[in-house]
C-alpha cells in the first residue's frame, strides 16, 4: 500500500533503482518465506544429495531474506534504524561457516575451515565440524529448524514495527488536514453553472457569466493548492490529471465565449454542449474530492500481525 501511495510515489520515483529495489525486496521476503514453509512442511529426503540441497537452500534463503529486509527498510522507511546483523547474527554466522565460506572463513582475525557432518543431516539441523587455525577441530550443532523459526518471528516483529511507524506517520498527516475539506473548494460550482446557463440562454443574469467561469477556474486552482499542501499534485492521481486535461479546453473556450471574444463556440446552443460537458467533469472531480475527504476523516487500518509458521 505504501509503495502505491500517491503521496510517497514522488520520493520513490525520484530514484528508479530505489523503486525497483523496493519491490524486489518484498518479493524476496515473500519468496523465502514460501521456501521456508516448504522446507518445514515437506518430508526430509533420504538421498544425500537432496539433503545437501535442502540445507544449502534453507540457509542461503535465510541469508537472502535478511538482506532483503535491510533493503526494504532502507527504501521504505529510511529513518528506521535496524541492524539485522546484530539481531540475527547467529544465523548469518551459521550460514557463512556451513555454506558461505566453509573452506576459508576469517572471523575476528581467526582463520577456520568447516564441513557438514554428512550422517548428521536431519530436518531439525546438522553437526558442523570446524577446524580453527590454532585450536584444532571442534563440533557445533546448527539447528536449521530453530533458525527458520527465529528469523520468521523476528521478520514479523520488525516488519510490524515498521508498518506501525508508517501508520502513525500517516495518522499524523491525516489529522493535520482532517478539518480542511477538499469538497469546500467546489461549494460555488453549482451556482456558477446556474449563472452560466442563464447567461448563454439570455436570461436575466447577464453579466454573471464572466464571474462564473472565473469561479470554475478558481475552484480548480484552489483544489490543486490544497493537494499540494498535502504533498500531492494534480498528477498524483490519474483520474484527477485526466479530468483537468478534459476540462482545460472547453473551459478556455467557454470563457472566451461569455466574454464575447473569438471562440470555437459559435452559438448559444453549442455553448450548452460545452457547459454540460464541464458540469459532468466537475461532478467527477467533486466525487474524488469527497472520497479523499472521507479517507482523511478515517484512521489508517491497524497493523495485522502475521502468525509465525506453525512448527511441529
Amino acid at each position: 500500500d505504501y509503495g502505491h501511495d500517491p503521496r510517497q510515489l514522488p520520493r520513490l520515483f525520484a530514484d528508479l533503482f530505489v523503486w525497483h529495489q523496493l519491490w524486489a525486496a518484498m518479493d524476496i521476503i515473500d519468496d523465502v518465506d514460501n521456501a521456508m514453509a516448504a522446507y518445514l512442511d515437506s518430508e526430509f529426503p533420504t538421498n544425500i544429495g537432496e539433503k545437501y540441497l535442502r540445507i544449502y537452500g534453507a540457509l542461503q534463503g535465510l541469508f537472502l531474506q535478511q538482506d532483503a529486509l535491510l533493503n526494504l527498510i532502507g527504501t521504505i522507511h529510511p529513518a528506521k534504524n535496524i541492524r539485522l546483523n546484530d539481531v540475527l547474527k547467529d544465523i548469518r554466522e551459521a550460514r557463512n561457516a556451513s555454506i558461505g565460506h566453509p573452506t576459508q572463513l576469517r572471523r575476528k582475525g581467526v582463520l577456520s575451515a568447516h564441513g557438514i557432518v554428512q550422517h548428521s543431516m536431519r530436518k531439525d539441523g546438522f553437526e558442523l565440524l570446524s577446524y580453527p587455525e590454532k585450536d584444532g577441530k571442534m563440533f557445533q550443532y546448527v539447528p536449521v529448524r530453530r533458525l527458520i523459526e527465529k528469523q520468521r518471528a523476528e521478520a514479523v516483529r520488525i516488519l510490524s514495527e515498521v508498518v506501525e511507524d508508517l501508520r502513525e506517520q500517516e495518522e499524523a498527516h491525516r489529522a493535520r488536514f482532517r478539518e480542511i475539506k477538499l469538497m469546500a473548494v467546489f461549494n460555488q460550482v453549482s451556482y456558477a453553472f446556474e449563472k452560466i446557463f442563464e447567461e448563454i440562454r439570455g436570461d436575466f443574469s447577464r453579466g454573471l457569466g464572466s464571474w462564473a467561469v472565473d469561479q470554475l477556474r478558481k475552484s480548480l486552482d484552489d483544489f490543486g493548492a490544497l493537494l499540494k499542501a498535502r504533498g500531492l499534485g494534480i498528477d498524483s492521481y490519474d483520474s484527477i490529471e485526466y479530468l483537468y486535461d478534459q476540462i482545460e479546453h472547453p473551459l478556455t473556450e467557454l470563457t472566451k465565449f461569455v466574454r464575447k471574444e473569438p471562440s470555437e463556440i459559435l452559438s448559444n446552443k453549442s455553448a450548452v454542449v460545452f457547459v454540460e460537458a464541464l458540469k459532468s467533469y466537475f461532478g467527477e472531480l467533486r466525487q474524488i474530492a469527497r472520497e479523499i475527504d472521507e479517507e482523511y476523516s478515517s484512521e489508517p487500518g491497524p497493523v495485522v500481525q502475521a502468525e509465525p509458521h506453525n512448527l511441529p
